[in-house]
């Protein structure tokens, strides 16, 4: 194999890997770990391990998949993602997404049906949301909220207990569905080519106000798993970051929409605490 070959092999790779967003990935991996402890799973337990491996491999999935589709868009909004970089063509993400796919359904099958069922229908979901909802405004956010906050309810599931860790779906649904509205509003200006988004349909501002009663929704929601007793106090002293975070982002956002770029960051940052105040609250 020749120098230039190598080199191209060793730039796909490491563009491929960009793609899955393994920040995001790693976070729905915890989710599901994460709803499986809240639902009694003893930490080792074969079934929410391979509950985590799924969710890893559709994340991971739903990543390149969604650049596929963007890819027109991203050249404005995103110009360093491999796609518009040209690091990868869009079929080869298109394709690598496939085989993820592919890998999360055949290992979800053995499970339980549940959970095939719910992979099943996610990636169902998502070419719903690709194809027919992108255009949706509204919609379209809180389908992929919906697909991002199911992780928790799927490590559940994965231990024959889906609805034990719903609270937890709920919080993360709200602040995605903030998050996803607070990053239409940071892309307006790509997604002109070829969406309808929601700062589009109603104005920037006041998509922003939407996405800040969302994230507003969540905060509320944050204290009910240390009161039903989920969870214990630490959880409660870590998830008030979280709180903190988000009603920074808000005012920030509500302030200037020029800031939105930095709290869409803030949000990611936020979800990542919320992971750990999870891990926190279950031990102490």
């Amino acid at each position: 194999m020749g120098d230039n070959m190598k080199r191209s092999l060793s730039i796909k790779s490491i563009a491929l890997f960009e793609s899955i967003r393994p920040f995001t990935t790693l976070l729905g991996l915890g989710g599901a770990y994460l709803g499986g402890i809240i639902a009694g799973a003893s930490p080792f337990s074969i079934p929410l391990l391979l509950a985590m491996v799924v969710v890893g491999l559709a994340t991971a999935g739903s990543m390149p998949y969604n650049d596929f589709f963007d890819h027109e868009i991203d050249k404005i909004s995103h110009p360093k993602r491999p796609i518009p970089s040209k690091r990868i063509t869009a079929n080869e993400a298109l394709y690598f997404s496939y085989v993820l796919f592919g890998l999360a359904l055949v290992i979800s099958f053995f499970i339980n049906y549940i959970c095939f069922g719910i992979v099943l229908m996610s990636i169902g979901l998502l070419y719903v949301y690709e194809v027919f909802m992108k255009n949706q405004g509204f919609a379209g956010n809180v389908l992929v909220a919906f697909m991002g906050a199911i992780s928790f309810t799927f490590g559940g599931a994965a231990v024959g207990k889906p609805f034990a860790s719903i609270i937890l779906s709920l919080i993360a649904f709200f602040l995605f569905t903030g998050r996803e509205i607070l990053k239409d509003v940071e892309d307006v200006k790509g997604d002109l080519l070829s969406r309808v988004t929601l700062p589009m349909r109603i104005g920037e501002k006041n998509a922003a106000i939407v996405g800040a009663v969302a994230l507003i929704i969540a905060i509320i929601l944050t204290p009910f798993p240390y009161i039903l007793g989920q969870l214990k106090i630490g959880y409660l002293i870590f998830i008030s970051i979280v709180d903190f975070i988000c009603l920074y982002a808000i005012i920030e956002t509500l302030k200037d929409l020029r800031n939105t770029t930095k709290t869409v960051s803030l949000l990611r940052i936020a979800s990542a605490v919320g992971i750990v105040a999870i891990i926190i609250g279950a031990i102490l």
